[in-house]
């Protein structure tokens, strides 16, 4: 009786599972399908509006394109008529002339031309993807270490992984990416020096000292003056006690930095 009660309970639990992952699959491929319902509708309702302000006839598949442009050129073209005097207290005129004269240069668009200016975008989403890894690493090796050896390790090590991609890429385009990437490493790694000495300068210039003893100087009499607060109650000591690790802090790779 026991195994058979134990049996029909594992018989139970299956079943239940098998119809709730049936229910759930269903859920889910329900609220897709209305999703695509949804976007297929906006779309035909939209389309014809589109092709017929923007004249995309022929060519409907860069409709979103011809838009996005359209708006970027009305926030260009806004913001260079405000700054005319004659149109200052006009608005009206300003914005007439922030759509029509978009519409106009969106409008006669063609193909060839809207393919030309999407490849630029394409070349400087590229760009800013790429550097910013490496302008990540750069930040991270200054941040990380006042150390010259560490930051150079750092270097070579990220020389040796593009290395390791280049050497295994199929593609010349992409091997291209990474000679240059490699090349500008070296040139990071050979005036490390000189790029540290650079951004330690920054850094004192954004505290408003002229060298690092100075800033020195302020950050110990910031650790006075936080005493002084714990002393007299202006300030609760969990508070002041952080303060003071984060000054001693800066202190210290100060002192390290050459």
């Amino acid at each position: 009786m026991k195994k058979a009660l134990i049996s029909l309970m594992l018989i139970f639990i299956m079943l239940t599972t098998l119809l709730l992952n049936l229910a759930s699959a269903y859920f889910f491929l329900d609220l897709r399908q209305g999703s695509q319902d949804v976007i297929n509708l906006a779309t035909d309702f939209a389309e014809p509006f589109l092709s017929a302000i923007f004249g995309g006839y022929g060519y409907s598949y860069l409709l979103f394109e011809k838009f996005l442009i359209f708006i970027i050129l009305i926030a260009i073209v806004y913001f260079a008529i405000s700054r005319f005097p004659a149109f200052e207290e006009k608005k009206g005129v300003i914005r007439i002339i922030s759509i029509v004269v978009p519409l106009l240069g969106v409008r006669f668009l063609d193909a060839a031309w809207l393919n030309t200016i999407l490849m630029q975008y394409q070349v400087l989403g590229i760009a800013l993807a790429g550097i910013l890894p490496f302008l990540i690493y750069l930040l991270f090796l200054h941040n990380v270490s006042d150390s010259p050896i560490i930051r150079k390790i750092g270097w070579i090590f990220f020389i040796v992984i593009y290395f390791g991609l280049w050497s295994t890429s199929e593609s010349g385009v992409y091997g291209q990416v990474y000679v240059w990437t490699m090349l500008i490493a070296l040139v990071f790694l050979l005036l490390d020096g000189t790029i540290h000495r650079w951004w330690m300068k920054q850094q004192l210039e954004a505290s408003g000292a002229s060298d690092k003893w100075e800033h020195i100087a302020q950050l110990r009499k910031d650790i006075r003056e936080t005493r002084e607060a714990m002393g007299s109650h202006d300030m609760p000591d969990r508070i002041g006690n952080k303060i003071i690790k984060q000054k001693q802090k800066l202190i210290d790779q100060w002192m390290k930095a050459k």
